[in-house]
Order: structure tokens, then C-alpha cells, then sequence
């Protein structure tokens, strides 16, 4: 790949040994002065307390992330061949308790990078011969094939690290193909984890499966003939191997990808099993009795567009879904609608969850990076509570970090800890541009500075 600016080999050597800045394992005293004072967090095993039933881990810290994604462009003389993008992960600051993440989430980069590198160039070699058949025929319109990976991070504590893959090609035909796929690893082993791992039983597993998919999905086609095709899939996916799942802070969710069990039309299927919903179901704890891998209840975790996702078993099925275009951003939050116009083509969306206690709902937030049409970045954040979403305000940050390697890649700070994370400083931040801020969410959903280079906020 001559012409590709940098290869996806070469990529995961510099990805590796990128200059990311280290991160604090500490988080802020809320007690007086804002950012005066900071507690150190346990890095003990978790504990875990009971209540109403339901069990809750305590003593959990936060793994921070950063994501590198790289763009190529391959061209001949007919135009461009390949347009593609790769997308890597790595532990940014210390873990001092759990080392084998870093190693692991570095070894599943460069693993992943190698295979995109080959199919990159099958691609390109098919793209090139797609161009020459096409100039034997007179045509006059060459279009380029394409090569896409994101990375979604549903969960990073001490306990787990979960990845939503999103994959998307284009190589010539009526429409391209996208999909996605899940990788979870133990945060303290570094092994990859199993569903044998989380749940009782495989027939237990499946027979939830299909209880959810028949109960979310009212009008869906696979309906047909009480499910029976579905039902058929479902099992055939759990008994080779290839179901692709995640795991979120309040559960499992299962992804069906196009044409799987439904429509290319339809989209992707997502079922979500929850602790709370199903604990019989899940492996727990044989000294504590707990479901052994439930995440914390303040958590948050990253929404690709287009892709619902359930947070709770409440009463009215709180379901949230992100959808944008050119010009719009729509938050669907259990069935209430906000419709926000401004350039959403390029967003990046996470969903924050701080508790308040057991007896109240607590408080929900969407925090959208955006790009802006002069090329700068901003943060939009809406709340999410008993009624419809409604937008708190925008600041003038972003979890862009920069480009840190080769001239076309984007670093990203993975928000994973609502009581801290990075954020950069745009202009009209009051801080240096570009700079390192330390942020919270502060009581109005919008992210507070306490700390930012060279100086307090």
C-alpha cells in the first residue's frame, strides 16, 4: 500500500510508544474547596454490600483510556481506491494494581492492526481490479472501496474492560456492510473473557436471549412463526462460539448484525441482559453470594449512533437511542424526543450515570463531542431524567486530544470516571488552548475544571 500514509503495522509500533499524558489514580474531595484536596481510591479487590436485594460493588476504581484512530487513502491514476480507517487502544497512566490490561489491550492492538493491514491491501487489490474492469466498459465513475473500525468502550473498571468493535467496507456493490462485535477482557488478569465465565448456563443464557429479543422487538420480521428462525439462531451462534457481546456496568448485551436474524433494512439487534432483571442467570460469588462481574452504579459508558441501548429495568424500560445527520442530533430517551440542530456529522456521544442513593433515580447526562464547521471542536451536554431530554449547554472543550502520530490521526481520552477524566481546551475555555484539564460533572451536568495545566481550576 504505496501510497497509504502510514501502514497499520507501523501504526500499532507508534501507537504504542505515543507520548499520552499520564493520569492521577486519585479523585476529588468534594468537601470544601473544589480541587484543594484529593482522596486517594482503594485499589483492594472489590467489596461488595447489599441492598433490596441487590447487590452493588464497592472499592472499584476506573481504568483511564485513550483510542488512536489513523486514516489512509490509496489512489491510482483513475482516482482513490481505498478509503480507510483504523482505530487502536491503550491504558493511559498507571494501573498499578492490574499491569496485565496494559499488556493485553497493547497485544489486541497489534493483533488487530496486523489483520486490518492484510485486508486493507486484498482490498486494494480488488478495488484496482473493480477500476480496470470498470475502464474496459467506457464507465467514467471509479468509486473507491472502503475499510472502517471504531472503537466503543461500554466498560472500564477493575473488574472489566469491554470493547464495542464497529466495523464498516464498501467494495463496489448495491450498499456496503457494517456490523459490530465485542471483546472483553479481565482487568486483572488481562485474559479475554467468556460467556462461561458470567453466566450458570449456556441453555439459560440463550433461552434470555430470545425471551428479550421476542419481548424488544414487537414488529420485527424474525417474529415470524414465534420466532422460530431467531430462536434457531440463537442457539447455532452460542453453541459455535460466535455470539458477539459486551458487557455493560448494569449487564450483557448481545449484538445481531445485519442480515443475522433480520433485514439488512432493520439494522442492528442488541438484547440486554440485566443483573438486576436475571441475578439466577449470572455467576455470583462464592463467598459473598454477588453477582461476581456487576460494574458500578456511577459509570459511564460510550453510544455509537444508531444503536439503542438498554439502562435499566425500571418500570417504563428506560431505552436510550442517538441518531444524527448534517444537521441534527435526536435523543430518544424512553420515548420522549429532543431534537437539536447544529453540525452533528461528526460526534462522538458517552452516557454518564451518577446515583443518588437507592431511593432515587439519580442523575443521567449525555456528553456529545462534536466538530464544528470551522474545524474546531465544542462539547454539547444534555440531561436525562424523569421527563425529556433537554440540552444543559455547551462549553468550549472536547476529549479530542490531538494528533500525536503521522499526519492524519485523532487521539481520544475515553471517558470512563464521571468524578475524573481529560478533557482539552478549546478556545473561549478560559484556559490554554490545547491544554490538559482535569474535569468532574458538576451538579448541573456540565464538566468542572479542578484541575488544568499550570494551573488550579
Amino acid at each position: 500500500m504505496k501510497k497509504m500514509k502510514l501502514s497499520a503495522v507501523a501504526l500499532a509500533a507508534a501507537f504504542a510508544f505515543a507520548a499520552v499524558p499520564a493520569m492521577e489514580t486519585g479523585m476529588v474531595n468534594t468537601n470544601g474547596n473544589a480541587g484543594t484536596d484529593k482522596t486517594v481510591i482503594s485499589f483492594s479487590r472489590p467489596a461488595f454490600a447489599q441492598g433490596n436485594g441487590v447487590d452493588y460493588q464497592v472499592g472499584l476504581h476506573y481504568v483511564p483510556l485513550v483510542t488512536r484512530t489513523e486514516r489512509f487513502v490509496e489512489s491510482d491514476d483513475k482516482g482513490e481506491l481505498l478509503r480507510a480507517r483504523w482505530t487502536g487502544i491503550r491504558v493511559t497512566g498507571p494501573v498499578p494494581f492490574e499491569p496485565n490490561i496494559n499488556k493485553a489491550l497493547d497485544a489486541y492492538t497489534a493483533k488487530e492492526s496486523k489483520q486490518f493491514d492484510k485486508s486493507c491491501k486484498e482490498m486494494a487489490r480488488d478495488a484496482r481490479r473493480d477500476h480496470s474492469e470498470r475502464a474496459k466498459y467506457g464507465a467514467d465513475f471509479f468509486p473507491a472501496f472502503e475499510n472502517n473500525s471504531d472503537i466503543y468502550v461500554r466498560r472500564a473498571d477493575s473488574l472489566v474492560v469491554s470493547l464495542l468493535e464497529f466495523g464498516s467496507s464498501y467494495m463496489g456493490g448495491a450498499h456496503g456492510m457494517h456490523g459490530v462485535t465485542g471483546k472483553t477482557f479481565d482487568t486483572y488478569t488481562g485474559k479475554e473473557m467468556q460467556l462461561t465465565d458470567i453466566f450458570t448456563s449456556q441453555a439459560a443464557m440463550t433461552d434470555a436471549i430470545k425471551q428479550q429479543l421476542m419481548f424488544d422487538y414487537p414488529k420485527a420480521s424474525f417474529r415470524e412463526n414465534n420466532g422460530a428462525s431467531m430462536r434457531e439462531m440463537v442457539d447455532k451462534l452460542a453453541k459455535d462460539g460466535h455470539l458477539s457481546w459486551t458487557m455493560d456496568p448494569r449487564g450483557v448485551t448481545f449484538y445481531f448484525n445485519p442480515y443475522i436474524i433480520g433485514s439488512y433494512a432493520e439494522g442492528i439487534f442488541t438484547a440486554t441482559l440485566l443483573y438486576s432483571e436475571r441475578p439466577e442467570i449470572f455467576k455470583h460469588d462464592q463467598y459473598t453470594q454477588a453477582i461476581t462481574w456487576r460494574g458500578p452504579s456511577m459509570y459511564c459508558m460510550e453510544i455509537p449512533s444508531y444503536l439503542p441501548v438498554r439502562l435499566s429495568d425500571s418500570p417504563r424500560g428506560d431505552r436510550l437511542a442517538v441518531m444524527n445527520d448534517r444537521e441534527e442530533l435526536l435523543i430518544d430517551y424512553c420515548g420522549e424526543q429532543l431534537r437539536d440542530k447544529f453540525n452533528a456529522q461528526k460526534i462522538r456521544t458517552t452516557f454518564v450515570s451518577i446515583p443518588l442513593g437507592e431511593a432515587k433515580i439519580g442523575r443521567r447526562y449525555l456528553y456529545v463531542d462534536y466538530e464544528k464547521e470551522n474545524g474546531q471542536r465544542g462539547l454539547r451536554v444534555y440531561a436525562l431524567g424523569v421527563s425529556a431530554p433537554f440540552f444543559v449547554g455547551e462549553v468550549a472543550m472536547t476529549r479530542f486530544i490531538s494528533d500525536k502520530v503521522g499526519n492524519n490521526g485523532e487521539d481520544w481520552y475515553v471517558m470512563t470516571n464521571p468524578s475524573q477524566f481529560y478533557m482539552t481546551a478549546m478556545p473561549g475555555s478560559g484556559f490554554k488552548v490545547g491544554g490538559r484539564m482535569t474535569c468532574r460533572v458538576g451538579e448541573n451536568g456540565l464538566p468542572e475544571v479542578y484541575e488544568a495545566e499550570g494551573a488550579q481550576g
